[in-house]
């Protein structure tokens, strides 16, 4: 039998995700006992609305997050977000918060979902977490496309340096076609090197830039 690993947030109503962003909330159409009179007598159901913004909870990151000529999420090939071979690359091989091309020295990533795992999710639901976060520089996502890798995650608040405007990482990557999963959880929990395969295959949403994705590492 395979083995799961999830490494995305649930989602619910009133979490907050990232500062300035709405928060979900949950519209119930029809609920257990509005449904009763609708059905045979002990048949009942449940309905409801979710209204989310896309950047909620863990969440996947199309080229047109960044980009207008971008692909959208309907457009996101699934090879790019499913059945992925997995490389962890742990926080503590780099110094400071922004995580240098160093940390990937010596590896072989081509094809691969490298996730980094900077301990930042541990603060998830604290204002600790919206303080400035660990993320990737510039240098590193550019070894990153030349190394032909088919997908980045963090489980950070953010993949670049909040406070840098000009959005590097996400600029580099998204450039290159290359999903980027925010806000992943439970890092730590994967072997320390990789292994198994990533799931993180948000909805096909024509003209949408990013959504949500339930995580999951398979073995």
């Amino acid at each position: 039998m395979p083995h799961f690993i999830e490494v995305s947030h649930p989602i619910e109503a009133g979490m907050k995700t990232y500062p300035g962003l709405p928060e979900p909330r949950v519209e119930v159409l029809m609920d257990f006992e509005q449904s009763r009179s609708k059905y045979a007598k002990g048949t009942e159901f449940f309905i409801a609305n979710l209204h989310l913004c896309g950047n909620t909870g863990t969440y996947v990151d199309s080229p047109f997050h960044r980009y207008h000529y971008g692909v959208d999420l309907a457009g996101l090939p699934l090879e790019k977000l499913a059945h992925l071979p997995v490389e962890v690359i742990d926080r503590s091989e780099t110094w400071g918060r922004g995580i240098t091309r160093v940390a990937l020295r010596g590896r072989v990533l081509k094809g691969k979902a490298v996730l980094f795992n900077t301990g930042w999710s541990k603060h998830w639901g604290t204002d600790r977490y919206f303080e400035p976060n660990p993320f990737l520089t510039k240098e590193c996502c550019e070894d990153l496309v030349a190394g032909e890798v088919a997908f980045v995650g963090i489980d950070s608040l953010n993949i670049d340096d909040i406070e840098d405007w000009s959005r590097p990482a996400h600029s580099t990557l998204l450039g290159a076609g290359i999903p980027v999963c925010e806000h992943m959880t439970n890092l730590e929990a994967l072997p320390r090197g990789g292994g198994g395969k990533l799931h993180a295959v948000p909805i096909a949403w024509k003209g949408g830039a990013t959504f949500p994705v339930r995580a999951y590492v398979m073995f």
